[in-house]
């Protein structure tokens, strides 16, 4: 690789990681606070029902993105960009299996839990806000054909 391109991927290492990923963390925690303390709360009166579900909902892509750049960074970090272009180029989201297998067997046991807690959280928390949504929406359908 040439000296330049080394350079160039130093360059986009921190600022992704030094500024991106730090933010992005920071913004996923405390979207998860506040589905736990505010949106979930909101979700037990009728007017707020399809407002905290879908924000329960829509936190989750927040959680994959945070859970994306993390496999990133462990896939770069552990096994270089030869397996992060590898991850990319399947669809994208590859470098998180990646991340998982390489974290695996280097014995990163803190690192792998953390993976698989975001995997966890990322498809739960949209499940969550995809069958809220559809109880709300049951619920309203149901007030809306007594009211006729």
């Amino acid at each position: 690789m040439s000296p330049e391109f080394t350079k160039e991927v130093i360059e986009m290492y921190d600022f992704l990681f030094g500024k991106v990923y730090p933010l992005i963390s920071d913004l996923a925690f405390l979207a998860f606070v506040c589905d736990l303390v505010i949106m979930l709360p909101l979700y037990l009166f009728r007017k707020t029902k399809i407002f905290s579900a879908s924000t329960i909902y829509y936190s989750s892509y927040l959680f994959g993105l945070q859970l994306w750049l993390s496999g990133l960074m462990l896939t770069l970090q552990i096994w270089g960009i030869w397996a992060v272009i590898i991850g990319l180029l399947l669809l994208g989201i590859g470098v998180i299996p990646i991340a998982i297998i390489a974290t695996l067997f280097h014995g990163l046991w803190q690192e792998l839990g953390e993976l698989l807690l975001s995997l966890v959280l990322v498809f739960g928390s949209r499940m969550l806000g995809l069958y809220m949504i559809g109880k709300a929406e049951l619920h309203s359908a149901s007030i809306s054909d007594t009211n006729i």
